[in-house]
């Protein structure tokens, strides 16, 4: 009866500790998982600026009334590559080393082709995607 009764006690106080240990993992998964996604929410948002400043930037002109309505007054292009500039010092806290090449290289030389492909970069950074169709095939 007693080592029953022992055995029991192990069983108990084993069970305790694996209870313990598995929520105590659990909540560590759980921390881990809303970083990932504050994360990767983040990315997107700052992603997505860069994309419609880098879009200004291919037709200033044109396309700059459109970002007022975000609170984003530009008066010059050289106003616009500052904020792309600091966008993209910025992005060093956080983007892939494909998106900062890309980025970098669509400031120095703004263009359409280098627009796409800094886009997919960020596509791929943010969801691992990539693009079956040619480039060239997007045109407008």
């Amino acid at each position: 009866m007693a080592l029953s009764v022992e055995n029991t006690l192990s069983a108990l106080g084993l069970l305790g500790i694996g209870g313990a240990l598995g929520t105590y993992f659990r909540i560590i998964w759980e921390r881990k998982s809303s970083a990932q996604l504050q994360k990767q929410e983040f990315k997107d948002t700052r992603y997505k600026c860069i994309i419609m400043l880098m879009y200004t930037m291919l037709d200033f002109d044109k396309r700059s009334k459109g970002l007022e309505k975000f609170g984003r007054d530009f008066k010059s292009h050289e106003q616009l590559i500052d904020e792309i500039k600091a966008e993209w010092h910025n992005a060093i806290l956080f983007a892939s080393d494909e998106v900062l090449e890309d980025l970098h290289a669509f400031i120095k030389e703004p263009s359409a082709k280098l627009f796409k492909k800094s886009a997919l970069s960020m596509r791929k950074d943010l969801w691992g995607g990539k693009l079956s169709a040619k480039l060239e095939s997007l045109e407008f």
